[in-house]
Protein backbone atom coordinates (compact mmCIF):
# COMPACT_ATOMS: atom_id res chain seq x y z
CA UNK A 1 0.00 0.00 0.00
CA UNK A 2 1.26 3.43 -0.90
CA UNK A 3 0.51 6.49 1.25
CA UNK A 4 0.41 10.00 -0.12
CA UNK A 5 0.08 12.99 2.22
CA UNK A 6 -2.69 15.42 1.32
CA UNK A 7 -3.50 18.82 2.79
CA UNK A 8 -7.06 20.05 3.23
CA UNK A 9 -7.57 23.76 3.75
CA UNK A 10 -10.24 26.40 3.38
CA UNK A 11 -9.92 28.63 0.33
CA UNK A 12 -10.29 32.37 0.54
CA UNK A 13 -13.89 33.06 -0.39
CA UNK A 14 -15.14 29.68 0.85
CA UNK A 15 -14.89 26.03 -0.08
CA UNK A 16 -12.08 23.59 0.56
CA UNK A 17 -9.07 22.38 -1.36
CA UNK A 18 -7.47 18.95 -0.95
CA UNK A 19 -4.02 18.91 -2.49
CA UNK A 20 -0.66 17.13 -2.27
CA UNK A 21 0.92 20.60 -2.04
CA UNK A 22 1.15 22.38 1.29
CA UNK A 23 -1.08 25.45 1.55
CA UNK A 24 0.41 28.94 1.69
CA UNK A 25 2.29 29.76 4.87
CA UNK A 26 0.01 30.87 7.69
CA UNK A 27 -2.99 28.95 6.35
CA UNK A 28 -4.51 26.37 8.71
CA UNK A 29 -4.75 22.86 7.24
CA UNK A 30 -5.70 19.30 8.09
CA UNK A 31 -3.49 16.42 7.05
CA UNK A 32 -5.16 13.57 5.15
CA UNK A 33 -3.76 10.44 3.55
CA UNK A 34 -4.50 8.90 0.18
CA UNK A 35 -4.04 5.15 0.43
CA UNK A 36 -3.39 3.34 -2.84
CA UNK A 37 -3.37 -0.45 -3.24
CA UNK A 38 -0.60 -2.15 -5.15
CA UNK A 39 -1.40 -3.29 -8.70
CA UNK A 40 -3.94 -6.13 -8.66
CA UNK A 41 -4.48 -5.84 -4.89
CA UNK A 42 -6.87 -4.05 -2.54
CA UNK A 43 -6.74 -2.43 0.89
CA UNK A 44 -9.13 -2.85 3.80
CA UNK A 45 -9.90 -1.57 7.27
CA UNK A 46 -12.02 -4.65 7.99
CA UNK A 47 -15.23 -3.03 6.70
CA UNK A 48 -14.34 -1.36 3.41
CA UNK A 49 -12.39 -3.05 0.60
CA UNK A 50 -11.15 -0.65 -2.07
CA UNK A 51 -8.13 0.23 -4.15
CA UNK A 52 -7.96 3.98 -3.35
CA UNK A 53 -9.31 5.97 -0.41
CA UNK A 54 -8.66 9.31 1.30
CA UNK A 55 -8.67 9.04 5.11
CA UNK A 56 -7.84 11.07 8.22
CA UNK A 57 -5.65 8.26 9.57
CA UNK A 58 -4.08 5.21 7.96
CA UNK A 59 -4.17 3.28 11.25
CA UNK A 60 -6.01 -0.01 10.81
CA UNK A 61 -5.68 -0.13 7.02
CA UNK A 62 -3.84 -3.07 5.48
CA UNK A 63 -3.23 -4.79 2.17
CA UNK A 64 -5.55 -7.58 1.08
CA UNK A 65 -6.49 -9.54 -2.01
CA UNK A 66 -9.25 -8.35 -4.29
CA UNK A 67 -12.41 -10.31 -3.52
CA UNK A 68 -12.94 -13.13 -6.07
CA UNK A 69 -16.14 -11.59 -7.43
CA UNK A 70 -14.49 -8.19 -7.88
CA UNK A 71 -12.05 -6.97 -10.49
CA UNK A 72 -9.98 -3.83 -10.52
CA UNK A 73 -12.47 -2.21 -12.89
CA UNK A 74 -15.47 -2.96 -10.67
CA UNK A 75 -14.21 -1.33 -7.46
CA UNK A 76 -14.95 2.37 -7.18
CA UNK A 77 -12.58 4.80 -5.52
CA UNK A 78 -13.54 5.34 -1.91
CA UNK A 79 -13.77 8.65 -0.13
CA UNK A 80 -14.08 8.80 3.60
Amino acid sequence: MKRKILYKYERDGGGYTVSPEKPPEGKDFWRRYRLIAEEGKAITNGEIITQVIDVKSYAGWRDCDLPPEETEESIDEGIQ
